[in-house]
């Protein structure tokens, strides 16, 4: 016990003279109740460093040495004013309240009984006559138990008086500081009623109940390692420090009972060579169960001390879990708000810019977001359940999650950045698809009207009745053009207009030689099309392949609704072309296909292609075009 009282207060005193190197340079300001809390950790470090020693003595046969033991007891004598004083620093700072003449008082007088009761009992013990000796070494045994019972009286009167919001909102932590203090007060009860039966400082008559009384009582400074962490952490890493010292005090008595078992069952063997390797054996089952008892008392410790729900493996699956299917900026900041809450039980606000909204409750700890793109983040967390403070295994998990919430704005923000700059290229690939567009409604103004009006010539005088239908289609499809100029789309029906006026006029021109057929699906005559598609698709078919062949040429249009798709075919039984032609010139008819490919691409991405087969055994070239099957109401 004394072992991990060292160690405990040794590492104490090491964390605490790092946090007092942070004041001044790192901002930090000295509190009084810190520098208290350094003094009772210094005290506590000698108490148990003074106690060890004494037993290293005794063990090495050599008388007590009266300097160490004076030493230990005026060490002892301090522990009383210091934790009245840190005790009342605390209640005072934490809810400013103005201090009372009395509190105070008690207090001067508690440090005052400190130095003056060993002071006048060793003065009398060494100058004085033999005849004050014994009484000197009663008064001292007896002080020292006195003075706690103050302690502990004024300890549990000064935290029972606190607020009762206070008491409410850390009513269990309060009354199980009191019911700690009450312990000690019926300690020392104890201790002074053994000690004035058997009249001195150490019972020797009740041996067991003495000897445990005692122990009891020099390892009561291990519990003031949580009166200094009563109301707040005063080291970020207490939670490691905690578990490793529990860790550690649970193997120390493991040991104690194991070796307490074995040796008596391993005496006889002892006097061989082996002995050693006997007990390397039997540590084995403790080696073997140190591992899982350690994680087994983290996880304990984690859940019932610490008040954390999820482990850090736990916590960062939780975390990525809830970010996995957030697909925009303002949707990560939601789900993590709700993840960061849930991981650690307290309100949460995710700040992505410096003008963010500030959070509606009092922030107990900040954490940084920095990532590669855009403006930092921050994680901005409230006040814990049950008023947990945020440690040091918790400030590292904020800041893990605080690193993955800065990958995926990463993501997020480049996934932004290629989609705006994939609408950059769309929409400078539409407008010169427009552009296109409209020098091909404007070609159709003099090559067209050339050849029309040729074959309208050639029939006036042999079908004066074919002559004017034909005029009348040319009219129809100079009126569908400047209806439709202005216009990027319409319906499959009034496409399908302008293409049969367009295949009656080059009816005229090529006579019987000309066969055409359409036939278009009932469900895809609403379907919404951006304008001259299938025009486009029905002149390539003419002049590339009616015009192309002497015998009878073909020209057939095919319209299909399929799996929410519009397939739109356009059939001929000319010589054909390769899938990617080469880029016909202006003076052949201008852009064609290549332009129907850069405007499905535009609007559509993917979702629309264009194909082109060829059947040599039919002798048929047919171009396809797929686009998602959208009528014109359900587009509005």
């Amino acid at each position: 016990v004394y072992t991990f009282g060292a160690l405990t207060y040794g590492a104490l005193l090491v964390l605490w003279v790092r946090e007092l190197g942070r004041v001044g340079w790192a901002g930090k300001v000295a509190r009084q109740v810190e520098l208290i809390n350094g003094a009772l950790t210094v005290v506590g470090f000698l108490w148990f460093g003074g106690l060890i020693w004494e037993i290293l003595m005794a063990l090495g046969s050599q008388q007590a040495y009266w300097p160490l033991e004076m030493g230990l007891v005026a060490v002892a004598y301090t522990f009383p004013p210091l934790i009245m004083h840190i005790t009342w620093a605390e209640v005072t700072s934490q809810h400013a309240r103005p201090s009372s003449r009395a509190w105070v008082a008690v207090l001067r007088s508690a440090y005052a009984a400190a130095a003056g009761i060993p002071l006048v009992t060793i003065w009398l013990m060494t100058s004085a006559s033999a005849e004050w000796y014994r009484p000197a070494l009663r008064a001292l045994g007896a002080g020292l138990p006195a003075l706690f019972i103050v302690t502990a009286v004024f300890c549990i009167v000064l935290i029972s008086r606190q607020p009762r919001a206070v008491r409410s909102r850390e009513g269990r932590a309060t009354w199980a500081m009191a019911g700690l203090f009450g312990l000690m007060l019926l300690l020392f009860v104890a201790i002074l009623a053994v000690s004035e039966l058997q009249g001195g400082m150490y019972p020797t008559g009740y041996a067991f109940a003495g000897s445990v009384i005692e122990v009891m009582a020099k390892s009561l400074p291990l519990v003031f390692v949580f009166v200094s962490t009563y109301y707040e952490s005063r080291f970020h890493f207490f939670d490691l420090f905690v578990k490793r010292g529990f860790s550690l005090l649970v193997t120390l008595g493991a040991l104690t009972i194991w070796f307490s078992v074995t040796l008596p069952l391993l005496a006889p063997l002892t006097s061989s060579s082996a002995a050693p390797w006997l007990f390397a054996v039997t540590l084995l089952p403790v080696v073997a169960l140190t591992p899982w008892l350690y994680a087994r008392i983290g996880r304990v410790l984690d859940r019932r001390w610490l008040g954390r729900r999820y482990s850090t493996l736990e916590a960062v699956t939780r975390f990525l879990a809830g970010l996995r299917s957030a697909t925009s900026e303002a949707e990560a900041v939601a789900r993590s708000e709700e993840c960061l809450s849930d991981i650690f039980q307290a309100p949460a606000v995710v700040q992505t810019s410096d003008a963010g909204a500030p959070a509606a409750f009092a922030v107990r700890h900040e954490a940084s977001v920095r990532p590669t793109h855009g403006a930092a983040a921050r994680f901005l967390l409230g006040p814990r359940a049950g008023e947990a403070p945020y440690f040091s295994q918790d400030v590292a998990l904020v800041r893990s999650l605080a690193d993955v919430f800065a990958s995926v704005l990463d993501n997020l923000r480049l996934q932004d950045e290629r989609r705006a700059e994939e609408q950059r290229v769309q929409d400078l690939s539409l407008s010169a698809s427009r552009s296109e567009l409209k020098a091909l409604r404007a070609q159709i103004n003099p090559h067209f009207l050339f050849n029309a009006l040729n074959a309208i010539a050639g029939l006036l005088h042999k079908d004066p009745a074919s002559a004017d239908r034909t005029i009348e289609k040319l009219a129809d499809i100079f009126r569908y053009t400047l209806r439709g100029s202005d216009s990027e789309w319409t319906t499959l029906e009034h496409e399908v207009e302008f293409v049969r006026a367009y295949l009656d006029v080059e009816q005229a021109r090529f006579g019987d030689r000309l066969q055409t057929s359409i036939d278009i699906a009932p469900e895809t005559r609403g379907a919404r099309l951006p304008t001259m598609i299938v025009h486009t698709l029905v002149e390539n078919a003419v002049k590339h392949g009616a015009a192309a062949v002497r015998e009878r040429a073909i020209v057939e249009v095919r319209a299909r609704g399929d799996a929410g798709h519009l397939q739109v075919s356009v059939s001929d039984n000319g010589p054909g072309f390769s899938d990617r032609p080469p880029r016909e010139s202006r003076e052949s008819g201008g852009y064609g296909l290549a332009n129907v490919r850069e405007r499905l691409a535009g609007h559509f991405g993917h979702e629309a292609s264009l194909h082109v087969s060829r059947d040599e055994t039919a002798g048929r070239t047919t171009v396809t075009v797929s686009l998602p099957l959208v009528t014109a109401g359900a587009a509005k």
